[in-house]
Parts: C-alpha cells; sequence; structure tokens
C-alpha cells in the first residue's frame, strides 16, 4: 500500500476534471504544483458526447476540437409542426469526446508535475489541513482535491429525481433528405408513453448524421427498447432503411432538485457532482466550465479555490425544481411543456434561461409562456421546501 502527498488531486478525468486541469496550466496557475489524476478508465474512446450552444461572438477555451456547428437548429412537436428557431447569435456545438481526451491529455502530458493514476476510487475524504484520496493500491493525500466522480446522493421525501437516458448513434447512409445545415434539438415526433421523449439530430455531412433517443423519466428502459425506437423513428420519421451504424453510446444523466455540496472542507465537488448540471434540461457542459472559470479566478485573486456564487442561480434552481415537481404530477406533460416553451419565446432567451443569463424580462416571459394554472401549485410548494424548510 502507497501513501504519498501531492498538492492537488483530481478524482476522475472526465469532462470536468480534465477541462480544470488542462485550463489552469494554459493560464500558469498550477505550473509549480504536484499533481494526480486518479481515474480507472484511461479515455482511449469515443465514449460520449457533448453539446452546448454559445453566442457568435463568444470563443471556447476548447475551440480547436469542435467537431461541427450548426446555426441553423429546429424543434418538432409530437404532431409534426415544424418549428424553425429564432436563436439570435447562438450557435449550437457538438464535442467528441475522444477529440477532448486527445487534445487535453496531449497538452497535459507534457509537463512534469502531472502524475496519473489508473485505478479505481474507494472512498474521498476531507480534512482541515489536507484530504484523502483511498483506492485499490493505498492513500493519497493532497492540499485540495477536486472531486468529479458522481454518486446518486441521499434524497429527501420532496426531492425530485429524473433520469435524462438516451442511446445514440452514428450512423452513415444516403437516404437523409433534411437540411445537413440544420439540426434538431427536439424531435418529439416518436411515442409519449415512457415520459418527456424525443430525438435529438445532428447532420454531421449529407451521408452522415449523429441521433439520441433521449426520455425524462424515472426509471431505464430494457437494452432492446431503445434500439426499436431509434429503427421506428429512422424508418417512420426521417425514411432511412438503409444505413451503417459507425458509433454508439449510452448515457444517463440526473436531473434533480437535490442540493448538491460544492465543498466538504477542502474537497471541491464539479461536474455533475458539484450540481453543475442544470435540474430541467441535463445541460452541463457549460455550467461546468463556468465553475472552472470561478475557481481558477479564485486561485489568482486569493490563492484558493473556494468561490462565493454558484454559477446556477437560486432563482433557475427554484425555477428547475419547479418543472421537475410540474414533471412528476403529469398533468401537464413534458411535450406539452417545451412546445408552449418554443412556440412562444424566442430560442435565445431560452439558451439564456438554460445558462442561469437570463434577465427578469426574460425569466417573464419563459414563465408567461407555459400554462400558468399548472406551475403556481407546485411553486409554491417549492418555496416552502427550499426557502422555508417545510
Amino acid at each position: 500500500m502507497q501513501n504519498k502527498n501531492y498538492d492537488i488531486i483530481l478524482s476522475g478525468s472526465g469532462m470536468a476534471g480534465l477541462s480544470l486541469v488542462y485550463r489552469a496550466l494554459k493560464e500558469g496557475i498550477w505550473k509549480n504544483e504536484t499533481i494526480l489524476i486518479i481515474d480507472k478508465s484511461r479515455k482511449e474512446k469515443n465514449d460520449r458526447t457533448w453539446c452546448f450552444w454559445q453566442q457568435e461572438a463568444e470563443v471556447s477555451d476548447f475551440e480547436q476540437v469542435i467537431f461541427r456547428r450548426w446555426e441553423k437548429i429546429s424543434y418538432f412537436t409530437n404532431s409534426g409542426l415544424h418549428l424553425k428557431l429564432q436563436n439570435g447569435a447562438y450557435l449550437y456545438n457538438m464535442i467528441r469526446s475522444i477529440d477532448f481526451y486527445e487534445h487535453v491529455l496531449n497538452f497535459i502530458c507534457q509537463f512534469k508535475n502531472i502524475s496519473f493514476l489508473h485505478e479505481e476510487i474507494i472512498s474521498i475524504d476531507g480534512g482541515e489541513k489536507f484530504g484523502i484520496v483511498k483506492t485499490t493500491s493505498g492513500n493519497y493525500t493532497a492540499r485540495y482535491i477536486f472531486n468529479s466522480v458522481y454518486k446518486k446522493p441521499e434524497l429527501k421525501s420532496h426531492n425530485q429525481y429524473f433520469l435524462q437516458h438516451f442511446k445514440g448513434l452514428r450512423i452513415r447512409t444516403t437516404q437523409f433528405k433534411a437540411d445537413p445545415g440544420e439540426m434538431y434539438l427536439m424531435d418529439f415526433r416518436t411515442s409519449q408513453q415512457q415520459g418527456a421523449t424525443f430525438f435529438y439530430v445532428l447532420p454531421l455531412d449529407k451521408n452522415e448524421i449523429f441521433l439520441e433517443y433521449t426520455i425524462f423519466s424515472k426509471s431505464l428502459l430494457e437494452p432492446e427498447e431503445y434500439d426499436l425506437k431509434i429503427k421506428e423513428y429512422l424508418t417512420e420519421v426521417l425514411e432511412i432503411n438503409e444505413y451503417e451504424i459507425l458509433e454508439s453510446e449510452f448515457g444517463i444523466i440526473p436531473m434533480t432538485d437535490y442540493n448538491f455540496e460544492r465543498r466538504a472542507e477542502n474537497v471541491i465537488n464539479i461536474g455533475v457532482a458539484g450540481g453543475d448540471t442544470r435540474g430541467s434540461s441535463g445541460y452541463t457542459f457549460t455550467n461546468t466550465q463556468k465553475t472552472i472559470s470561478k475557481i481558477l479566478d479564485s486561485f489568482k485573486n486569493d490563492g484558493h479555490p473556494y468561490f462565493k456564487d454558484e454559477t446556477i442561480s437560486t432563482k433557475h434552481k427554484l425555477l428547475d425544481a419547479t418543472i421537475l415537481k410540474v414533471l412528476d404530477e403529469n398533468v401537464y406533460n413534458g411535450e406539452e411543456i417545451f412546445s408552449d416553451l418554443f412556440k412562444n419565446v424566442k430560442a435565445e432567451s431560452v439558451f439564456a434561461f438554460l445558462d442561469s443569463e437570463s434577465s427578469i424580462i426574460q425569466d417573464l416571459t419563459v414563465m408567461r409562456s407555459l400554462k400558468a394554472k399548472h406551475f403556481i401549485g407546485p411553486f409554491i410548494q417549492v418555496i416552502h421546501q427550499k426557502i422555508l424548510g417545510r
């Protein structure tokens, strides 16, 4: 059993952990720190896709690995109404995990102060002066531990906990007839029996598309059910009968109103583990990058990573919790909620809301677009539970 000490430990080397160490080294903040990155996976496969929107004038910290971007964004209702969204200056971006891993790892492996350990993490404990990560080979201590390994929290009786579960395929076909420059943010032209269910379609070129079958519900399907619905959508909606599957992926994102703990002494949780996932949508990439910016700014200005203001504001958390409660009651189903939203609100205001950057006016526009009678009761209940503790 080993016992080694470092300045910084990264528990998990997914998007959040690798983004943090990459950006810290890029900015010269951790160039003199000894850093250990622990993850049982070596990140050698294209195991997931990250998507996010940004305004055209903005430049991502990962601009070099954006695989594809779209200016034209569409939405389809369950009845087949095609809405071409007014997204203003927002572009929709896609990053393939393999490109991200290779780019980031090629950069950080140049630094002699970086070490890697490919083992399973058994436990993480914070302390006043240092924290401890226990693995199968030993104990590793550090002044700061950044954890991105997600574990389902212990929920209270009033907490909502939905799963956004999806299966994605990258396929090659000559039968795709739609505009290859237009992506489908949500296509609800599929059965809604399992909950809010939609397809997400990203044309990569005229002969290749990436699509995901996505469900918001509290339980998973059998593996063959995902395949069946994907085949139905391809043949009946997109009218594609001949295609070659190039890659596949499966993922689960928690959508919850649970109040995640950002910090436990000198352990700082980031990414999904730190509450950087929007409860109403599951989007995580942009919020994680904003949290990392706060951590790095705190290091530069105060010499430690402890920042004050959370990326997702209390206001937006309350609204997310209300939406989840409405989904749980199923009086106003998910397809109706999102359709009313995108029919009545410009997508640029929706994107600003989901990025926690919306103004009061934009928030009011979003709320007015929905059927208020279904939200008043749940919102009051959420206020009682979150603010008044009842």
